[in-house]
């Protein structure tokens, strides 16, 4: 592949195999979102979320776009697997991303976006309802948070 990166007059396509090669590497961290997305819409759900399970560490490092992208794809997944619960988390944190970010997902992602969450109003989940659930955010806050206590006289 180091001949690549050497323009030569022998081969004229040298430079736009170079830019090529430039432009997927700069693709690459985003990878993962795109795989798992083709997979959901070939309506290969199941592999999809293989992919979004094996890959939902990068989300550290991944750009806000990124990780609406794999918020809503992961959500919508889950909701055509039948799992409202987690579907309701993995699109919560899709839309928590786009309160503060509205340039997160184009438009068509955002129409999905928004007929998943209509979706997930009318959705049966398949585990009993909690009485006060509600859906996540793109930060969690800890269950154990400490209670209050009475002041001490």
């Amino acid at each position: 592949m180091c001949s690549l990166a050497v323009p030569s007059r022998r081969r004229p396509g040298a430079f736009a195999l170079v830019a090529c090669a430039l432009w997927l590497s700069s693709a690459c961290g985003a990878h993962y979102v795109t795989h798992g997305t083709a997979l959901y819409d070939d309506g290969h759900y199941v592999e999809a979320a293989e992919v979004f399970e094996k890959t939902e560490q990068r989300l550290a490092s991944s750009s806000s776009s990124e990780r609406a992208r794999f918020g809503l794809y992961r959500g919508a997944t889950f909701l055509k697997l039948g799992d409202v619960p987690h579907a309701a988390h993995w699109l919560g944190y899709a839309r928590s991303i786009v309160t503060r970010d509205p340039d997160a997902l184009d438009s068509d992602d955002l129409a999905l976006l928004g007929a998943s969450l209509k979706s997930l109003g009318n959705a049966r989940p398949a585990a009993p309802e909690r009485a006060n659930a509600e859906v996540a955010t793109a930060h969690p806050v800890s269950e154990s948070a400490p209670s209050e206590s009475a002041p001490s006289p």
